[in-house]
């Protein structure tokens, strides 16, 4: 009932002050629809993308949309978005202004929003009072993308390859080293294949002892053999098994060696586009209607709040 009793005194209120009323609403929708026209607000037009992100490194635990974003965000593709279109000029900002850089870049994340899509997806929008500039801006901003990803996984790869090309010379001298000794060995003490030449010259020793001294120079000469390979058989037989397993690791980072140059050499994309920007043909701001709506809404409330005002100063002056 109290609130019923209060409705009909604001409809009182405004039929008594309807003239006032209707002079505010009037000047408000005047007023909202001329300020907010192309005249004194620029209309802005607005281009987007949805992308996935591709091909990414995992440098840590984010996710790669997240690893996306902090890219799209980053410095370097601001400054080079920015230099490209001369935005310091689109938003009439001097560069002499002691705080160009900053008004810059508040214009620029005003009018450039990276946002991740409960997809997992990223949308690019940028808006701007272009629309060609605006779609322009959407590519070139993936295109930067794409060399920036690809810049930084190169440096990655290619300290890697350099690391790898190292550990190469070192295994390589290595194997040298070993080849050398093996080498030596062979030339001086006839070794050859020491488990083979081992079993062969013991049986031949101990065929020759059966058969008599007749043979002595024979064997005088497999003994001399065999010693040799006592003396020097253990130190071939170490020295061939380093020589194997450094030739089996030289093979090993030469096979990784080349899959990182070609990794190097590949032309590869990071942007899985799935909604391309295109050049809008219809303002996205202002919203005129909305701007009139609040702006109307608001006097009206306001004249009520003093017409209210005044309309009890004087009840209470008549009384």
């Amino acid at each position: 009932m109290k609130k019923h009793f209060e409705s009909d005194e604001v409809l009182s209120l405004i039929w008594r002050w309807r003239k006032q009323f209707l002079i505010v609403f009037l000047v408000s929708f005047i007023g909202s629809a001329v300020f907010s026209s192309p005249f004194f607000i620029k209309p802005k037009y607005k281009s987007f993308a949805q992308v996935y992100p591709t091909n990414l490194q995992k440098y840590s635990d984010e996710s790669a949309t997240e690893q996306m974003l902090q890219m799209l965000e980053s410095d370097i593709i601001r400054k080079a978005i920015c230099e490209e279109f001369n935005l310091d000029s689109i938003y009439d900002i001097e560069e002499d202004d002691p705080h160009f850089k900053t008004l810059l870049y508040r214009e620029y994340a005003d009018n450039v929003q990276f946002k991740k899509t409960k997809h997992e997806s990223v949308e690019i929008e940028v808006l701007d009072n272009d629309p060609e500039r605006a779609y322009s801006m959407v590519n070139a901003i993936l295109a930067r993308f794409n060399i920036e990803v690809k810049r930084i996984q190169d440096e990655k790869l290619i300290e890697a390859v350099g690391t790898i090309k190292e550990m190469m010379d070192i295994k390589k001298e290595e194997i040298s080293n070993l080849e050398i000794q093996i080498n030596k060995i062979r030339k001086e003490y006839g070794i050859l294949d020491y488990s083979s030449q081992v079993k062969n010259l013991s049986k031949e020793y101990y065929r020759l002892i059966a058969r008599g001294t007749q043979n002595s120079g024979k064997i005088d000469r497999i003994k001399l053999e065999l010693d040799n390979l006592k003396f020097k058989g253990i130190e071939y037989e170490r020295l061939s098994g380093r020589l194997w397993v450094a030739r089996d690791s030289y093979n090993g980072l030469k096979l990784k060696f080349e899959a990182e140059q070609n990794e190097l050499q590949r032309t590869k994309e990071y942007i899985m586009s799935f909604v391309n920007p295109y050049k809008s043909d219809k303002k996205s701001y202002p919203v005129r209607w909305l701007i009139v709506l609040v702006s109307v809404s608001v006097s009206m409330l306001g004249a009520i709040g003093v017409v209210s005002f005044m309309d009890r100063i004087n009840q209470e002056t008549e009384a």
